[in-house]
């Protein structure tokens, strides 16, 4: 067909796919006698973010390792020059023993994203990467449950009504259950004491030479404003300066940014700049900055952020006194401009159950759990071993939770807060929230393909209370306005239902009932308990607007499956340095 229609065979058969590039290029490696390298099982030298390419275009030769001595190279060639290469490599074996031979496709994905430290979690662990959105299988499941759906609709009204507060009863019921219980652990059983062990003077290093060396990463992007702030409370850390590696991690574009460090810097910081690059994620930062770390153990902090001085040492002592597999230590994130809007004391609230209740609950009984976006403490070596953050995930912390339960380490909660502000306008908030759907979206839809693997690497004790927390938290935020149109128009007579007259319909108004009352009651019980101690400035009106409050997170939901649908990778940016009034250090509450 070549020779009729003219060109190369080898160009007939990859542009009809009769074979796939994979196949005639590993066909080209056995025939040159060399080896062939599959997508992905490589990455190029990078010198200063600088590949070590050579030549032009995709061919190569790329430097990808150093083996014995020698360098190793990857190269794609032309399709129509296999004769050549098979004779150039004859008559230099020496230069052969050095080349790999891959396809184009694959040194594309080399050159352009595994070539920074950004793509060590594509490279190493592709099946765990959220740069492909929805596997096929994943469709196919997806597929099933609507047909499925379709079909219920054609159920009677009452099996209708009876499935669906089943659905929300499950999972509101759950969740309610797990803040009540949190609260009640937190309250009467001290938790955060219990977990965690007291050490005594003779626990602290002598001088400042024992203590390990620690790498703070700060992720920064058009925030010259918090600047001075920022250097200034990280300055005060109570740790040896000689022990620290502060990194401000800088777009390359953020040019006011980096222009604003000028004259702040001290001895143990420096600005590290992150080249252009896709997607232009906090995590994607995150990595460079890791790759740049010197530090045994690596925290991280965003830019309004005003962690307890003694934060790091508090982590090194717990580090000191915990088995190897402890690998991240979360502290407790607390809102101090709660009194700003109706949204900072809702959102301040929210974090007060999640940090001083669910997680430090969770960390007792020896479960996974989501991580905060901050103030999480790492082993730097267990953080590589699990490859890092995932650039593709915009919510990189709740997906490095379950990642690290998944290769067989543990988590837990570090008593310790930093103090931070929450967003004061619905406009930054919806924006924010969003996100962090999208986020927790994605990191189901990459931990769930495989479900038999997942619960086999974390374990089903570990795997099922984390399930319960998200996807109940997901299945509540997607049904709960329609619950709450469905639940006043009935009490209201608007439908004409006449449900009760039945035995399923008395079932579907108990069923109902039970819900609201567990998933409000839970809330407001478990936000008042965990807003008292934090003094956090709570009202009437903030408690009886905890269901519009989840309605306004419900439209952000929603905003999250669109943006997951066009845009998975895009990073909706939180401005920082908008409250009005942050509490001062005084004012807050013991934790």
């Amino acid at each position: 067909m070549a020779s009729y229609h003219g060109g190369n065979p080898a160009h007939h058969l990859l542009r009809h796919s009769l074979i796939t590039e994979e196949t005639y290029y590993s066909a080209v490696a056995e025939i040159c006698a060399v080896p062939f390298l599959p997508d992905g099982s490589f990455r190029p030298l990078v010198i200063g973010d600088v590949v070590m390419q050579f030549g032009e275009g995709e061919a190569g030769p790329l430097l990808i390792g150093i083996e014995t001595g020698r360098p190793i190279y990857a190269i794609a060639p032309a399709a129509e020059d296999l004769f050549e290469l098979r004779a150039l490599l004859g008559r230099y074996p020496d230069w052969a023993r050095c080349i790999r031979i891959t396809t184009p496709s694959a040194m594309r994905i080399a050159i352009t994203v595994l070539k920074a430290p950004a793509g060590e979690l594509e490279q190493r662990f592709p099946e765990m990467s959220a740069r492909e959105r929805v596997t096929p299988g994943q469709y196919s499941g997806l597929s099933m449950l609507s047909t499925g759906f379709a079909s219920g609709l054609l159920l009677p009204l009452e099996a209708q009504a009876f499935a669906f507060s089943f659905l929300v009863g499950l999972s509101c019921i759950s969740t309610g259950y797990g803040r009540v219980v949190s609260a009640v652990r937190a309250g009467t059983l001290a938790i955060c004491d219990r977990i965690e062990p007291h050490f005594g003077v003779a626990a602290l290093p002598a001088v400042a030479q024992e203590w390990p060396l620690y790498t703070i990463l700060v992720p920064l992007y058009r925030e010259a404003g918090v600047v001075p702030g920022l250097v200034s409370a990280l300055a005060s850390l109570d740790y040896p300066g000689e022990k620290l590696d502060i990194k401000f991690l800088i777009e390359c574009d953020d040019l006011d940014t980096k222009a604003a460090f000028s004259g702040l810097l001290l001895s143990h910081m420096e600005v590290v700049v992150v080249p252009e690059g896709h997607p232009r994620t906090k995590p994607r930062a995150l990595s460079y900055g890791l790759a740049a770390a010197k530090g045994e153990f690596v925290t991280i902090f965003d830019a309004e952020d005003r962690p307890e001085p003694d934060q790091l040492k508090r982590a090194v002592q717990r580090f000191r006194a915990s088995p190897e597999k402890l690998a991240c230590l979360q502290a407790s994130l607390s809102i101090d401009n709660a009194g700003d809007s109706f949204f900072t004391r809702q959102f301040a609230m929210e974090y007060a159950i999640l940090f001083d209740q669910m997680i430090p609950w969770f960390s007792a009984e020896g479960w996974a759990f989501p991580l905060g976006g901050t103030s999480n403490h790492f082993r730097r070596s267990a953080l590589i071993a699990a490859g890092g953050w995932d650039p593709y995930n915009v919510t990189e912390d709740a997906d490095l939770g379950i990642r690290l339960a998944r290769f067989g380490y543990d988590s837990a909660a570090l008593n310790s807060t930093t103090y931070e502000e929450a967003p004061v306008t619905w406009k930054s908030w919806y924006a924010q929230r969003a996100r962090w759907y999208k986020g927790w979206l994605q990191t189901c839809f990459v931990h769930l393909r495989d479900p038999g693997l997942l619960l086999k690497q974390a374990g089903l004790a570990k795997t099922i209370p984390m399930g319960i927390l998200i996807a109940g938290s997901l299945v509540t935020l997607a049904v709960h306005p329609i619950f709450t149109v469905v639940m006043f128009g009935y009490l209201f007579g608007l439908w004409g239902l006449p449900l009760t007259e039945t035995l399923v319909g008395q079932m579907v108004v108990i069923l109902s009932s039970l819900t609201a009352t567990v998933g409000y009651g839970a809330t407001v019980f478990a936000g008042i308990t965990a807003a008292r101690k934090r003094a956090i400035p709570l009202r009437l009106i903030d408690v009886a607007g905890i269901p519009l409050y989840w309605l306004c997170a419900s439209l952000a939901f929603y905003r999250a499956i669109w943006d997951f649908v066009i845009r998975p990778h895009h990073w909706h940016k939180t401005t920082h340095g908008t409250a009005r009034k942050r509490a001062l250090p005084g004012s807050r509450s013991a934790h």
